[in-house]
């Protein structure tokens, strides 16, 4: 099955089930399926032959699902773009993806006309301007390639993934088994969905099980997301850390606070894209008193690869065991598995797992190897399989030959109510070590300085892994789904 026929199947079962809510519009399933194939149409009739590249620069809006299931049907490849880049960034990755076809919304009129100018030979073309007509059959299957996403190149150029049909779909399959997922779930997206997490989680989950979407165009104003929450009775949303943080600690009118106390329907909420700090969860649940599920994945992966169990054990720090259908495993620096409990890489294997990356033969075997992706992220796996990320590989610090993973410093730092985040870098001391920097962003109006920071740490952890600077920072450089950019960190006078 590939993910075109996933929606016409679904469409099939839930014909007039409102598939997407978008500012008070309801489409259903079955006139979404239609939309799909008269769009497909209309890219087959401007000239989109099988596997080309279509890229899709959009806001959150229906038409960007319809754009991505009809570049499919009609035979394509999906390339969605990253709606916080420049014109520059873009056009390196229309380049490097070779898609001669970009389909756009109004807000972005301004980068298109710059990039033209850097692809002349690219057509652009705006959803409505896509001529609508029947669709006729496409020769693709599940082994093909369904999307290339981008990785957000906070290490160097972006790679496209290439994600197949089979990937996408089993994956989805993966999540709403262990989300328990059923055709009575509404799911709330306000996460772009450029992003793998927002697309699997929030659109491809609910169209396996033909659930509904309520669609927001972006987080702010976040009392929408509120309102939302209350009027379209949400049973499930995900969210990354930052958002979970506001929805702990913002203060929420009294009348607000008493409807979704009196009248909150969500079952769940999903966090991942990054690191859940723990108290944050643990303020989240006292506040709403509904589970904060937090779940790992990479792009690479479909993006799912662990979750912890809707119901049973939720061990605290931990990203849960690997969902259906997909193992792990830990491995030291000899290549070889280790005992459990052991901090090393962490590899994982599954249907989910993409074919590689795009023209880019050296970086796809140094991420595949054996059938395993090699994440890059350290790890441990204890004898319940319940995976426990450390920090990733690349923001290891060494100081004097020891190693330091910055994450549990941050946890700790996290831990004090006058700090809203926090990040650890190394960088170079010239003598072949690194100096550990921890920046920090204090809580409007907080009162806290370095000795408080020092006191909080002293006697938690060895005296090698505390900082030896540290600087408090206004604003944190970031990507667009809230990840901290350590790289630009590490760049910062100091």
């Amino acid at each position: 099955m590939t993910l075109d026929h996933l929606l016409s199947e679904s469409a099939r079962r839930n014909t007039s089930r409102t598939f997407i809510k978008f500012e008070g519009r309801k489409l259903s399933y079955s006139e979404a399926d239609r939309l799909v194939s008269l769009c497909a149409g209309g890219l087959m009739a401007i000239g989109l032959q099988p596997l080309e590249r279509v890229a899709v620069l959009m806001e959150n809006c229906p038409e960007y699902i319809i754009s991505y299931f009809a570049i499919l049907r009609a035979g394509g490849i999906t390339v969605p773009l990253n709606t916080f880049l420049t014109p520059d960034e873009i056009s390196y990755i229309l380049r490097d993806s070779g898609s001669k076809i970009l389909i756009y919304s109004d807000g972005f009129s301004s980068h298109v006309e710059k990039i033209k100018r850097a692809l002349p030979g690219l057509t652009a073309l705006k959803f409505e301007e896509i001529p609508m007509e029947k669709a006729g059959p496409s020769c693709i299957s599940d082994s093909d390639v369904a999307v290339l996403l981008y990785t957000s190149g906070t290490t160097g150029f972006p790679k496209g993934a290439m994600l197949t049909h089979n990937n996408l779909i089993s994956n989805a399959e993966a999540s709403v088994k262990a989300l328990q997922v059923t055709q009575r779930d509404r799911f709330l997206l306000f996460l772009p969905l450029f992003h793998s997490f927002a697309f699997t989680a929030c659109v491809l989950v609910p169209v396996y099980s033909g659930a509904s979407i309520m669609l927001l165009k972006s987080v702010k104003p976040f009392s929408k997301v509120l309102k939302s929450i209350i009027r379209d009775r949400i049973t499930l949303f995900a969210g990354v850390p930052t958002i979970y943080n506001i929805l702990a600690n913002k203060r929420i009118p009294f009348l607000m606070r008493f409807l979704l106390k009196l009248l909150l329907n969500v079952r769940a909420c999903i966090s991942g894209a990054a690191a859940l700090p723990a108290d944050t969860l643990h303020s989240f649940e006292k506040r709403f008193k509904v589970p904060l599920i937090e779940g790992y994945g990479l792009t690479e992966a479909s993006p799912v690869v662990a979750v912890n169990p809707l119901k049973g054990i939720r061990k605290p720090s931990s990203v849960g065991p690997p969902v259906p259908g997909v193992e792990a495993a830990i491995i030291g620096e000899d290549g070889n598995k280790v005992p459990a409990g052991t901090v090393g890489e962490l590899i994982v294997k599954g249907p989910n797992i993409m074919k590689g990356y795009f023209n880019k033969e050296e970086e796809t075997w140094a991420a595949l190897r054996d059938g395993w992706l090699y994440t890059g992220d350290m790890a441990k796996i204890d004898e319940d399989g319940y995976i426990f990320i450390v920090d990733r590989k690349k923001d290891m610090i060494i100081v004097d030959g020891m190693n330091i993973y910055p994450r549990e410093v941050e946890d700790i730092i996290m831990g004090l109510a006058s700090v809203e985040e926090c990040a650890m870098v190394g960088v170079p001391d010239g003598r072949g070590s690194e100096t550990p920097l921890l920046y920090i962003k204090k809580k409007a109006d907080a009162d806290i300085d370095e000795a408080d920071i020092r006191d909080r740490l002293k006697g938690r952890i060895a005296q090698f892994k505390i900082p030896r600077k540290i600087i408090f920072i206004d604003e944190f450089p970031k990507t667009a789904t809230g990840k901290i950019k350590k790289t630009e960190l590490r760049k910062l006078e100091v």
